[in-house]
């Protein structure tokens, strides 16, 4: 099986904080144009937390649209609590979109955590990722937890961002003992090319609406058995990253839009996730310098 890549896509905006409707579609259109396999709606880097549900409603609706089954679709389900995670479900049925991916809310409470995951399990009528990332909500699952998951028919794949090798290497060794079709793939940018020759399924990545192109040479690099080649894709797509987002991640949101913006896929560079005046003129200067770096692997 050919290892897969999904795009934990931006959330393109207007000034005025409106859907950068041309701005989504231009994305969209690109990452089909370089053969990768899906886009996740409302990840990390989706700001889900800044919007609306109306608005996410409108750009699933449009990303749908858009698509046309061309490549997978994965509209994200996060939200404060678990009752508003399955409300935003339920809203979500009526689109065509492929999957859905659930997060755990923050530690605020002493729900289980594995009961709140089979309630979405059990709830879902499409396929359902699990979001598996302590570094954002501070849940950490033990792997009897994981099997028990794991188990149910609903669940398809866990995107891995604990950035945790170890947990990476037990989880596959538990697939394999427990001859389980759960799917694997890292969350971490910085991991792919170690993951999936480790053998994780594929990645899904911040960084996809602007790389989509470099993600799908690393893992075609895998698929072809060029380790080397893997790890030199890798390493530029970490000088990428930190052109961009800067090393300290302190354009995390912004740098990628402006890069976006600059390529002339979207409108704007605005994100209500992170400080605008953050997005200084030698930040622009990084930016823009690392777009003429890779132009020819950015296309």
């Amino acid at each position: 099986m050919s290892k897969k890549v999904i795009s934990a896509t931006v959330t393109p905006l207007l000034e005025n904080g409106a859907l950068d409707k041309a701005g989504l579609q231009n994305i969209l259109e690109r990452n089909i144009r370089h053969g990768i396999d899906g886009v996740f709606l409302f990840g990390s880097m989706g700001e889900w937390g800044s919007f609306s549900n109306a608005f996410k409603a409108e750009a699933v609706e449009l990303a749908v649209d858009c698509v046309q089954h061309r490549m997978e679709i994965l509209a994200g389900i996060n939200a404060t609590s678990l009752p508003l995670s399955l409300e935003i479900m339920k809203d979500y049925a009526k689109y065509d979109v492929d999957a859905y991916v659930f997060m755990l809310p923050g530690k605020t409470s002493a729900l289980d955590p594995v009961k709140s995951i089979l309630k979405v399990l059990d709830a879902a009528e499409k396929p359902v990722y699990y979001y598996h990332c302590p570094p954002n909500n501070g849940i950490n699952l033990s792997l009897n937890q994981f099997e028990t998951i794991m188990r149910h028919p609903n669940l398809k794949g866990i995107k891995n961002s604990a950035s945790n090798m170890w947990l990476r290497r037990e989880l596959l060794i538990l697939r394999e003992e427990q001859q389980l079709n759960t799917l694997f793939f890292e969350g971490q940018e910085w991991a792919a090319d170690e993951a999936l020759i480790a053998g994780c399924d594929g990645m899904i990545c911040g960084m996809g609406a602007l790389c989509s192109k470099m993600m799908k040479t690393l893992a075609s690099c895998v698929d072809n058995g060029d380790i080397a080649g893997a790890v030199a894709a890798q390493n530029r797509m970490i000088k990428l990253f930190h052109g961009v987002y800067g090393i300290d991640l302190a354009n995390v949101w912004n740098g990628q839009k402006y890069a976006l913006c600059k390529l002339g896929l979207t409108a704007s560079p605005f994100t209500i996730a992170q400080e605008m005046d953050s997005l200084t003129d030698t930040a622009k200067a990084r930016v823009e310098a690392t777009l003429a770096e890779f132009k020819a692997e950015l296309d």
